[in-house]
């Protein structure tokens, strides 16, 4: 996988590998800083540098984080995706694994292809990462020597070469859309210096199919070599033992004797005023100015990071500015704005704002941006600005601090390799908030506005301006109009900031009526008088994490049959205003906080909110849900407002084969036009009116089951439940539902044909087969299993032997909702002109599968990750999240709970055979996924 990179870090050993004496110097390149010091480093003999971590974020497990420093930026111009090309070797025969088998070992491991083990190749390296479930000794030196294997014995077989030049060949077509089109557009403009970084899927396909084993081999030994690799292990593992294993592995790896190849450094060329224009169907209306900041210097200095955070803060409150202008002015040409900030080592700073823009308003939204960028140029910034956004980053940073406490293994390794790929140094997540907060809290207006100049009078800015339709053909115009505005009066603006206010509580506390402790499963079971139910379990997995849930029992099947759900999307219900506080009023009370205010989705038959949160951002949660279920205003004046988002998100919403595909699915499987989406015809007409009609019935009254996992304390989670959701008048027992059938899977019959406008040469195939529902655990556990069988047998025939494509994806569902109601399937996404051997590959798998069922050694492969990764999820908050959802109203979820794992170690060979015969037995649902007039050529 290629992608462009964003961080990374790493670290090195002395003549003793696991204990280090003293920090290594090129881990602290990054003056004054101190690094974190449960980090071994070392460096072995042969210049191979590592980093040893003990994390028990999971227990029993440990990651390992391989970077070779080589990517697309160290290619020259006939090696195009060379780099890539051969991350993708390394997956293949080597000399310890001269059969190739090195994945189906790792799979016997528990490991899983994808999730557990994966490769990607960015600009500046190439990074193999593995997570080990069960971490064990003997399973650590076989990841080790699976890395070994193609560090310096990939065997580059010309045969293997040729399919692999089809995987990546399916891997860049698949992963071209409008939108990264667009992207590249303005990366073209950002980084002029650096074509690679915007090179067109031709030009870097131009001469994959000339690529041999051999030009594959010699860039593979030129790069490959101790001196460019550094390893990380983090997880838990005793960090001496597994300094001992990394030399055991890798200490007998030879160095080149000719010196490392080396870069020229890229100067950074003057810019001048650009733009771009793409204009494209499925394209969403959108508008970004970046300015670059010229940053020569390879490690951070203490005064440049200084800088840094002062202009991101000046830019933060630019944003807010346009972003209380969108809530409150109704027509604005905008529809909403984002801020984003990166760093190119030794080029650049960047920094940009992106809007989305109303339909044909892209001249309005350009004199927008263009006035409020310059206006702190011309007028600085207040001080309650200043104040707010200062006390609104600090409380985000300690936040974000508390929760990287209690970082997982993978997240520790992604950043201490991103650390040392950027040349800093990998501190304690408290020395990250005490930098930001010893520079903001001695920044005045004037410095804010001071580091703000710096960066928007360096250069002048790039102009990215992307859509569906009726764009200007050149970009020189968008330029003159750019250069218009520019030269206007700035208009009055009132700056005055809304006043921060509390949701009110709904009433007096409510009563606890029935509470009981499931003992097995530590877990807390409290009813309220009014009928809010509450599942509790306090872990210890992770530190300062709260993960809760919200299920409203009345989700698709609580609409009038036969109709189609036309109203705004529940995740944009507080753009309406709860509790007489309008938008504005709302989200200046809720910044910072740790609250999810639009992490809403429909359901079958619920309505789910979910929020990740901390121990003090758990009251506010559940008082945000009590207001947003018992008191929204489904103001009018807001209407605009979603329309215009919701026009924004439709318009790519058949971008792509997949969007087009995962667009239609729901109410076609379902047979059933409750489930059909929104559509551009709807969006004139969307109002709040209509969520009143809709949804406020099942909002005001359907029952209310609440789930709290994680670093909790069980009575003040009960307290704050009763004091926000227990203190709303009675609910109803049972979830609404309408009368009228229940959904039902589609019978299979002669292939349907859809449509997607994305690129023409790109197609989906898609099977299902009807299978059982999921209300008996079993039947769910062997469909599961199945389906990802059917996904192996599908990577093998058509990615491994015929390279047609990247990566084909399960399609299942065993639904627990409704009775009868699951299926089995795949997603294959290829050249169209592969679609009849995709078609076929399916066909024929399904007939194997039903006649003759899998292999033993299937079932064992396939399971031994399942079965590792369902021990480990038993310490996640977030699997006890899931398990426990709906448990009270449902209350075979917790025997589904307690069950999993021997259900799924009970499953034999016999039974997948029975199960497949009476699934791939019958006809599928066949689908194709064509590109439409509107595609592009």
């Amino acid at each position: 996988m290629r992608r462009l990179w964003v961080v990374a870090v790493a670290f090195a050993v002395t003549s003793v590998p696991y204990a280090v004496a003293q920090t290594p110097s090129w881990v602290a390149e990054e003056r004054g800083e101190t690094p974190d010091p449960a980090i071994h480093y070392g460096e072995l003999a042969n210049g191979l540098r590592y980093a040893v971590m003990r994390s028990a974020e999971p227990k029993g497990v440990a990651v390992v984080e391989y970077r070779i420093a080589v990517g697309t930026a160290q290619q020259a111009a006939n090696e195009k995706e060379f780099a890539h090309l051969v991350e993708h070797m390394a997956f293949g025969a080597t000399t310890p694994f001269p059969q190739g088998d090195a994945i189906a070992q790792l799979q016997s491991a528990g490991l899983q292809l994808g999730a557990d083990v994966n490769g990607t190749t960015t600009a500046r390296g190439t990074v193999y990462s593995l997570s080990i479930p069960q971490v064990t000794s003997e399973k650590l030196a076989l990841a080790l020597r699976f890395l070994r294997g193609f560090s310096d014995g990939a065997l580059f077989d010309a045969n293997e070469v040729e399919r692999q030049k089809g995987v990546v060949g399916a891997e860049i077509a698949g992963g071209e859309t409008q939108a990264t089109r667009a992207a590249r557009a303005l990366r073209q403009q950002l980084y002029p210096e650096l074509p690679y970084l915007w090179e067109t899927p031709a030009q870097r396909l131009a001469s994959l199919h000339t690529i041999t084993a051999d030009q594959l081999r010699a860039f593979h030994d030129r790069w490959y070599r101790p001196d460019t690799a550094f390893l990380v292990v983090v997880g838990d593992v005793d960090p001496a033992e597994t300094g001992k294993a990394l030399e055991a592995a890798f200490a007998s790896w030879k160095r080149p004797s000719g010196p490392l190849p080396a870069l020229k450094p890229v100067p950074f060329q003057p810019r001048t005023p650009s733009a771009s224009v793409v204009q494209e169907a499925g394209l969403t209306d959108s508008l970004t100015l970046s300015v670059a900041k010229p940053q020569p210097d390879a490690v951070l200095t203490p005064a440049t990071r200084h800088d840094t955070i002062l202009a991101t803060l000046g830019m933060a409150i630019v944003r807010d500015r346009l972003e209380r202008l969108v809530l409150t002015t109704p027509q604005l040409p905008i529809a909403s704005v984002s801020l984003q900030t990166s760093r190119w080592p030794e080029l650049a700073e960047f920094y940009s704002l992106s809007a989305n823009f109303r339909a044909g308003k892209w001249q309005e939204a350009l004199a927008l941006l263009e006035e409020e960028t310059r206006r702190p140029l011309v007028t600085g910034f207040t001080v309650p600005e200043v104040d707010r956004a200062v006390t609104n980053t600090l409380k985000g940073a300690r936040s974000a601090s508390l929760r990287a406490a209690a970082r997982t293994s993978a997240e520790l390794a992604n950043g201490i390799v991103g650390a040392y790929t950027d040349r800093q140094v990998f501190v304690l997540p408290e020395r990250n908030f005490q930098r930001i907060s010893e520079v903001l809290n001695a920044a005045s207006p004037a410095d804010i506005a001071a580091a703000y100049s710096a960066v928007w009078r360096e250069t002048p800015p790039a102009i990215a301006l992307a859509g569906a339709e009726a764009l200007p053909a050149s970009p020189t115009v968008v330029r003159d109009a750019y250069a218009v505005a520019h030269r206007g009066p700035l208009p009055a603006r009132d700056l005055t900031l809304a006043v921060a206010k509390q949701l009110p509580l709904p009433g007096p506390a409510g009563k606890v009526v029935e509470r009981h402790h499931v003992d097995d499963l530590g877990v807390d079971q409290v009813r309220f008088a009014n009928g809010v139910r509450l599942n509790i379990k306090h872990t210890d997995f992770r530190a300062n994490e709260v993960l809760t849930t919200m299920r409203v029992g009345g989700g698709v099947l609580a609409l009038p049959h036969g109709e189609r759900p036309v109203a705004p999307p529940l995740a944009m219900l507080y753009l309406g205003g709860v509790a007489g506080l309008n938008v504005e009023q709302l989200l200046a009370g809720l910044r910072a906080t740790q609250v999810s205010i639009d992490s809403v989705a429909l359901g079958t038959n619920v309505v789910q909110y979910r929020g990740q949160n901390n121990p003090a951002s758990l009251s506010d949660q559940l008082r945000l849900w009590a207001n947003l279920v018992g008191k929204p205003d489904f103001d009018p004046r807001a209407d605009g407002l979603v329309q215009a988002r919701v026009e924004a998100a439709l318009e790519k919403a058949d971008a792509t084969a997949v969007a087009a595909f995962s667009r239609r699915w729901p109410a076609f499987s379902n047979s059933d036009s409750r489930f059909a989406p929104l559509d551009v015809a709807d969006v004139s007409g969307l109002s709040f009116a209509q969520s009143r009609r809709r949804f406020g019935p099942i909002l005001a009254d359907a029952p209310i089951e609440v789930t709290i996992v994680g670093d909790i304390d069980v009575e003040k989670a009960i307290a704050a439940t009763a004091e926000t959701l227990g203190a709303l008048p009675p609910r109803r027992s049972q979830p609404l539902r309408d009368t009228g059938p229940d959904p039902k899977f589609p019978t299979g019959g002669e292939p349907l044909v859809w449509t997607h406008h994305g690129d023409a040469g790109r197609a989906l195939v898609v099977s299902a087969w009807r299978a059982r529902d999921g209300f008996d655990p079993n039947d769910g556990i062997a469909q599961g299993v199945l389906d990802e069988i059917l996904r192996n047998r599908l990577f093998n025939d058509l990615r491994q032997t015929s390279g047609a494509t990247y990566s084909p994806a399960p399609l299942f569902a065993a639904s627990t909702s409704v009775r009868g109601f699951g299926y089995v399937g795949a997603i294959v996404e290829v050249a169209t002109s592969d679609v009849p051997l995709a078609e076929r590959t399916l066909r024929t798998i399904a007939s194997s599968l039903s006649e003759l069922g899998p292999t033993a050694e299937e079932l064992a492969r396939v399971t031994a990750p399942m079965k590792a990764r369902a021990a480990l999820d038993a310490r996640s908050n977030g699997w006890w999240l899931n398990a426990l959802d709906w448990a009270q109203t449902q209350p075979d979820a917790l025997a589904r709970a307690r069950g999993y794992q021997s259900a799924l170690a009970a499953l034999s060979v016999d039974q997948l055979k029975a199960r497949a015969a009476e699934v791939f037995g019958t006809q599928p649902v066949t689908i194709r996924v064509m590109p439409g007039p509107a595609a592009k050529p």
